[in-house]
């Protein structure tokens, strides 16, 4: 497993329960009986996770194909490369021959030259 793939493993996991944590000990503070305190609890959890895993996956793929692209690209056409988005860019463009080709996640762990 390559570290940015247990770094987005770790947020997974230990964001959702944080939050679940958080809010739960907040209800509890607000006196809520400990029905409240738990679905309160289990709500942030879940929408933490919900919110967490999209992101998580998109910036691992992301690591992925940045790192792909040193050994796919000579190093002129690295220099190029650029990413379709400022945050988490699943797909990349790099200039070739004068022309600008892409460079997207294969969804296993590298890249693949071509868009789509």
């Amino acid at each position: 497993m390559k570290f940015h793939h247990g770094l987005a493993l770790l947020a997974i996991v230990v964001l959702p329960v944080l939050a679940g944590l958080v809010m739960a000990i907040e209800a509890g503070y607000r006196k809520l009986p400990a029905g409240g305190v738990f679905l309160c609890g289990l709500l942030a959890a879940v929408l933490a996770f919900t919110l967490t895993l999209p992101v998580a996956v998109t910036c691992s793929e992301s690591r992925d194909v940045a790192l792909a692209a040193r050994r796919l690209l000579d190093p002129q056409e690295y220099q190029s490369l650029r990413g379709t988005r400022r945050i988490c860019p699943t797909v990349y463009t790099y200039e070739r021959d004068g022309e600008r080709i892409c460079l997207v996640s294969d969804g296993d762990g590298g890249a693949h030259i071509g868009c789509g």
